[in-house]
């Protein structure tokens, strides 16, 4: 009789070269081996997910369940029965066995993504699981133990949460063992040229094109720009080179409109007419979703008037 092996869950690729990246993630490597619980703190886009699959790629559970939660998308009427699983005829619409996500992971890696949206009510019963390792399904009598390492994950600052009294403290107490903060990319511009780099060939790759070039002039402007949306918002800049066919020069001055306050909306005086009028062209084919024919309607030109500027500008 033979018996399945899981395949190893892989080493995800984490890029990088700052001082403050190769910190985390030696703190990370550090807590891989143990089964404790490790609490990850950092923007939305920042890599998260990432941290925890690699927490689990490098312990004992790597051949193991990595069962990702998004806590934020689970409704308190059903957290219970979600998270323990439930029997047969516990409550109506309970036609059949439900294993739930605890159960799921048991053996393995359970990451609680956002685990500060969980209802304050309801962190007592995910503490005395996490103590106890044993859970009670909905409409079974008997707790049923698992074996199960829990990794949590919030873009908040967990301790405010706590001093807030939006978190029950003992349970941050219980998770975090371990805090791992992911730093925003703002704080680490020397790995932007390298994230770039990564993206332009995986996005090459999947869109089955040869690695575009990126001027230098244009990565001045990326290492400079605060990335609010972090290492997700770069990779989705990078993926839209690839999928418009346009100019890098053109979508990082798209990137510059975006990024102004909305109540900017007189240009600066030292501009000239043809600044602001590529300015205003950019503008507009960024808030028509690069469609010709709204653009022209936002400024009120004929569609082969703006064909004609779109060539003189360099924009098509």
């Amino acid at each position: 009789m033979t018996t399945s092996v899981r395949p190893e869950m892989d080493l995800p690729q984490i890029v990088g070269v700052s001082q403050a990246i190769r910190e985390v993630l030696r703190l990370v490597d550090s807590a891989a081996p143990s089964d404790c619980c490790v609490l990850i703190e950092g923007e939305s886009g920042t890599g998260k997910e990432l941290m925890a699959r690699r927490l689990c790629a490098k312990s004992r559970r790597k051949s193991q369940p990595f069962i990702p939660v998004n806590c934020a998308g689970i409704t308190q009427s059903l957290f219970e029965s979600q998270f323990f699983g439930h029997v047969r005829g516990a409550f109506t619409g309970a036609e059949q066995n439900m294993l739930g996500m605890l159960r799921s992971a048991d053996g393995g890696t359970l990451f609680l993504d956002e685990v500060a949206e969980i209802p304050v009510n309801l962190q007592p019963k995910l503490l005395r699981v996490i103590q106890e390792q044993e859970v009670m399904p909905v409409g079974h009598p008997i707790p049923v133990k698992i074996d199960t390492r829990f990794i949590a994950g919030t873009n908040r600052n967990l301790r405010e949460s706590v001093n807030r009294k939006e978190f029950r403290q003992d349970l941050y107490y219980r998770l975090n063992i371990v805090r791992v903060v992911v730093p925003p990319l703002r704080d680490r511009p020397e790995d932007i040229p390298t994230l770039l780099d990564h993206f332009t060939a995986l996005y090459a790759k999947l869109y089955h094109r040869g690695p575009l070039t990126v001027s230098s002039a244009v990565r001045s402007v990326l290492m400079s720009y605060p990335w609010p949306g972090n290492v997700r918002e770069l990779a989705a800049w990078v993926e839209r080179l690839y999928a418009t066919g346009l100019e890098a020069e053109v979508l990082v001055e798209m990137l510059l409109v975006e990024d102004q306050p909305r109540r900017d909306v007189n240009p600066p005086a030292q501009m000239s007419l043809d600044q602001v009028e590529r300015r205003a062209i950019v503008q507009a084919m960024d808030l028509s979703d690069f469609n010709q024919r709204k653009a022209a309607r936002m400024l009120k030109v004929h569609r082969a008037t703006l064909a004609r500027k779109l060539k003189k500008h360099k924009l098509a």
